[in-house]
Formats: structure tokens, C-alpha cells, sequence
């Protein structure tokens, strides 16, 4: 698992998780909206997070195969120092 984003901002009032990509040429940095923060709660601004494609809930899979479009995607976040993972979606990039 290659844990290549930081943690740069983390709200769990909001609820949103903000994560820059750990690369020198493309600094990006994304937001994840938090739907379960109980997974979110020992986390922290500076934890490196690993990101991979979730699986999707049943209802979600079933608009998909349905054809409807999604406007998010499901992801599942890793954190190195805790350990712990979490279900979060992506819906709009910031460059």
C-alpha cells in the first residue's frame, strides 16, 4: 500500500477531510467528505493516508447498474500511524 497523502485539514463538524498529494511536481490536494466520523476519530492534520477504490454500498451498485449517473465516487482511506480505515467519497478535486 503506498501511502502518498497527507492529511492537511481534517473537520469532523462539517464533515471533510482535506488531503495533498506528497509529490513535488503535482502538489494537488483533494476533498473527502466524511459520512461515518467514529472511523475519523484518533485521525490527524499529518497522517499519511493510503487511497483505495471502495466498494460500493448495495443501493449505489444497483443505480450503476441501472445506468443512473454518479456524481461520487466511493473510496476507502488507510492511515499509517493509526492503522485504521474509512469509507469516504470524493466528488470535486481542487488544483
Amino acid at each position: 500500500m503506498q501511502y502518498e497523502w497527507e492529511i492537511v485539514g481534517i473537520d469532523l463538524d462539517a464533515p471533510e477531510c482535506h488531503l495533498r498529494l506528497l509529490s513535488q511536481t503535482n502538489p494537488r490536494t483533494i476533498r473527502m467528505f466524511i459520512f461515518d466520523t467514529a472511523d475519523y476519530h484518533d485521525w490527524k492534520v499529518g497522517d499519511r493516508i493510503a487511497i483505495d477504490n471502495g466498494p460500493m454500498d448495495r443501493t449505489r451498485e444497483i443505480e450503476k447498474a441501472m445506468g443512473m449517473r454518479l456524481s461520487e465516487e466511493d473510496y476507502t482511506l488507510y492511515n499509517e500511524r493509526t492503522g485504521g480505515k474509512a469509507i469516504s467519497r470524493k466528488n470535486d478535486w481542487e488544483v
